[in-house]
């Protein structure tokens, strides 16, 4: 990754800022990332004991998943009263995860998975690294990385505070045949929770 200037991207005091351009030249929607960078968008589902809320596997051979941020999104359209905070854990997989409900490239459905290119010159995903949510089986569990504790009463604003499971500006790297998986802890709670992730896609 490389940086440029140009004349007509000033600040407010008319002071050049840096763009950051790829390998090809491209200007990097997101220079957090290098590579060409997805949003995953997975709705609001219902919480519950021990459930894994989605997985994300890495089946190619010759490029590796950077994750940047992964969001948990509290629904504030579901009324919640006097209850436990949802704990959630981020580890990683050691096989891809069946069942449940894949991500839709590019989908327009609000209710349904979806991982859309940030920048639509981006190519199509690889069909080798695939996403789900609710997976039924697979997604066998690994390292532990993360944890977050959510607040899900609707009426307190702790419930909209916008954590990342990946901290301090980190990226998180998915090497092939490997993944990652959100799993709740053991107390049940209740509520809807959602994740919005982004992550790019380089070659090895």
């Amino acid at each position: 990754m490389s940086t440029a200037l140009q004349n007509r991207n000033k600040d407010p005091y008319n002071r050049q800022q840096p763009i950051y351009v790829d390998d090809r030249g491209r200007q990097m929607v997101n220079p957090g990332l290098d590579g060409d960078v997805y949003s995953l968008v997975l709705p609001p589902v219902a919480v519950g004991a021990n459930k894994v809320f989605m997985d994300l596997f890495n089946g190619s051979t010759d490029k590796n998943v950077e994750i940047q941020s992964i969001v948990p999104v509290m629904s504030g359209a579901v009324a919640v009263t006097g209850t436990l905070a949802v704990n959630i854990w981020l580890t990683r997989t050691s096989a891809v995860g069946t069942g449940g409900t894949a991500a839709t490239a590019e989908g327009a459905n609000i209710a349904n998975p979806t991982v859309s290119k940030l920048d639509p010159a981006s190519p199509d995903l690889p069909a080798t690294i695939t996403m789900r949510s609710g997976p039924a089986g697979g997604a066998t569990a690994g390292a532990v990385l993360s944890f977050e504790s959510q607040f899900s009463e609707e009426t307190n604003t702790a419930a909209y505070f916008r954590n990342n499971l990946v901290k301090d500006s980190a990226r998180l790297v998915i090497p092939p045949n490997t993944g990652i998986r959100i799993v709740q802890g053991a107390v049940a709670s209740v509520g809807n929770l959602g994740f919005v992730i982004t992550f790019s896609v380089v070659r090895r």
